[in-house]
């Protein structure tokens, strides 16, 4: 028998082919996803430059993500209980008026993968709407649901001790956002590597630059790898790179249909960033 005649010697020669056509496809769809990857880390690059936020779109039929209806909050004036005759002359006016309403009669309905802003001037009840999101600030009426993971709120200065290192401080913002101690060892070097702090992670947060600051607040926030982030003023943090890929992270979010709710008094920014 020759080898062209050979049934076996036959099928073991296709055999051969298909694999070599089939590693030879995997190499090809492997270039082409690198080559695509590139092309959109480029685009982010130039979009983060251009000052955009290229914000996947929401399906039609997406889940929601948090509901909030009618949510009412109020501070009352606060008083000194020993206070000299003329503070006691100025507050008696304060006991008197009345509370400081914040929020009064809010609904709103967000969505899974969907990018939501709210804009106001300052003192409008911004950060206490994020508050109120978040779950650390009960509200005095209404409801407020969430579906999924508890949110986290970032927010420049909550829960960071300017006194102590950085490292210190990864173990804080970690567990104030409700990550295990073993977590958080797991995750630290990934942290700072994110943060791109080098030996200044060593260094109490006092000596940092806001950027710096800012950096390691995002790093910590993004690594609980949120369901739902809350931004309290933060659109962009730190350098140019730092802010692209801070850009491509809270895209990757909105993609594995994550929800981001960023508050600001910037109309133009929220435009760009927001669905």
């Amino acid at each position: 028998m020759t080898l062209e005649r050979d049934p076996e010697a036959i099928r073991e020669r296709t055999r051969k082919e298909r694999r070599a056509e089939r590693r030879e496809q995997r190499r090809t769809e492997t270039r082409a996803q690198r080559r695509a990857e590139r092309r959109r880390i480029e685009k982010v690059r130039r979009a983060a430059a251009a000052g955009e936020f290229l914000v996947p779109p929401v399906p039609d039929d997406a889940d929601s993500a948090i509901e909030a209806h009618d949510v009412r909050v109020a501070f009352r004036p606060f008083v000194e209980s020993r206070a000299s005759l003329r503070k006691a002359l100025t507050f008696r006016r304060l006991r008197e008026a009345q509370p400081v309403v914040a929020l009064d009669g809010v609904s709103m309905s967000i969505r899974r993968g969907e990018a939501f802003g709210v804009i106001g001037s300052n003192g409008a009840g911004k950060t206490t709407l994020l508050r109120v999101l978040a779950g650390t600030l009960p509200p005095d009426e209404g409801v407020v649901t969430v579906y999924g993971n508890r949110p986290v709120l970032l927010s420049l200065g909550a829960g960071f001790n300017r006194q102590l290192s950085g490292r210190r401080n990864v173990y804080l913002g970690g567990l104030a956002a409700g990550m295990r101690k073993v977590e958080v060892d797991r995750l630290f070097d990934e942290i700072v590597e994110y943060a791109d702090l080098g030996d200044a992670i060593e260094r109490p947060v006092s000596t940092y630059s806001s950027g710096m600051y800012s950096r390691l607040a995002f790093a910590v926030a993004i690594q609980t790898n949120p369901d739902i982030l809350l931004l309290d003023e933060i659109m962009s943090v730190g350098d140019e790179e730092f802010r692209a890929k801070s850009i491509e992270t809270m895209n990757e979010i909105l993609r594995n249909a994550g929800t981001i709710v960023m508050v600001s008094h910037a109309l133009g920014r929220l435009a760009k960033l927001c669905n």
